[in-house]
C-alpha cells in the first residue's frame, strides 16, 4: 500500500476553500489515485463511485473550477490523463536524476514531455495557458457567430413581409410567436434540429403559419400560449 505525504494546512489555502465540497474531495482523491508521478488516469466513473453518488462531480466543471485562476491539471494524450505538477512540488520538492525514486518519476514524466534534462520539470506552462486562451477565443468567436446568425424580431419580421406581403399582416401575431418558440427551443425548428439558415426555414414555415383568426381548418383558433406555440405552427422544413 503507497503512503504519501498530505499537508495539513491545505484546508486553510484559498484555493481548497473556494471549491464546493464534491470538488474539495475530489481535488483530495486525485492526489491519492494518481501514479507517483502525479498523471492520474482519467475515469470519472470510477471517482464518483468512491465520492459517493451525494457528491457529483463532472470532468469539465473540475478543470474550469482547478483551472480557474492558474493551471493546476494539464491535460495529456487527448484528456485520458491528468497530470497534476503540485504533487511532483510537495511529495518529492525538486527531483534528483540521482535518486532511485526519484529517477523512476523522471522517466515517466520524461514520455510525456514534462522534464527537461538540466532544466528540470517543465515550468513552460504558458503553452497549456496559450492553449485555454486560444480555446477561449475560438468560444468566444463561436458565440459571436451564433449571435450573428440569430435574427431580431424587427430583422425576422421583416423579412416575413417581405416575402409574403399579402398576409403578412393576418400572420403577423403567430409569427411572432413562431420567432419566441424558436427562441425559447434554442434555435432549434420543431424537430429538434438546429436551424442553421434561418431565412429559408422560415421561408418554408411561412405557407404552414396560420393567420391570427383561424386555423387550416378554418376553426378558430383563439391567441396561441406557450409552449404550445410550437406544436401549433408545426411545419418547419430545413
Amino acid at each position: 500500500m503507497a503512503k504519501r505525504f498530505t499537508d495539513t494546512e491545505k484546508y486553510k489555502k484559498p484555493f481548497i476553500r473556494s471549491l464546493k465540497g464534491p470538488y474539495k474531495l475530489l481535488w483530495d482523491y486525485l492526489y491519492h489515485d494518481c501514479n507517483h508521478a502525479g498523471i492520474w488516469i482519467v475515469d470519472f466513473e470510477i471517482a464518483q463511485v468512491y465520492l459517493g453518488s451525494d457528491m457529483p462531480v463532472s470532468s469539465t466543471e473540475a478543470l474550469n473550477v482547478f483551472n480557474d485562476d492558474e493551471i493546476r491539471v494539464i491535460e495529456l494524450n487527448d484528456g485520458k490523463q491528468w497530470f497534476i505538477p503540485s504533487f511532483i512540488d510537495f511529495q518529492y520538492g525538486i527531483l534528483n536524476p540521482q535518486n532511485r525514486a526519484h529517477n523512476s518519476v523522471i522517466q515517466i514524466l520524461n514520455k510525456y514531455g514534462l522534464w527537461e534534462e538540466g532544466k528540470g520539470l517543465v515550468r513552460g506552462l504558458q503553452a497549456p495557458m496559450d492553449m485555454v486562451k486560444e480555446q477561449d477565443m475560438v468560444k468566444e468567436q463561436d458565440q459571436g457567430k451564433k449571435a450573428k446568425e440569430i435574427p431580431t424580431l424587427e430583422e425576422f419580421l421583416a423579412y416575413a413581409k417581405e416575402k409574403e406581403p399579402g398576409t403578412f399582416e393576418a400572420k403577423k401575431h403567430n409569427i411572432e410567436l413562431k420567432y419566441q418558440a424558436w427562441m425559447v427551443n434554442g434555435w432549434k425548428n420543431g424537430n429538434g434540429r438546429p436551424i442553421k439558415n434561418w431565412k429559408s426555414t422560415l421561408l418554408n414555415t411561412l405557407p404552414h403559419i396560420n393567420t391570427n383568426n383561424s386555423n387550416k381548418n378554418g376553426k378558430s383558433t383563439g391567441v396561441f400560449t406557450e409552449p404550445a406555440t410550437e406544436s401549433q405552427l408545426d411545419g418547419d422544413r430545413v
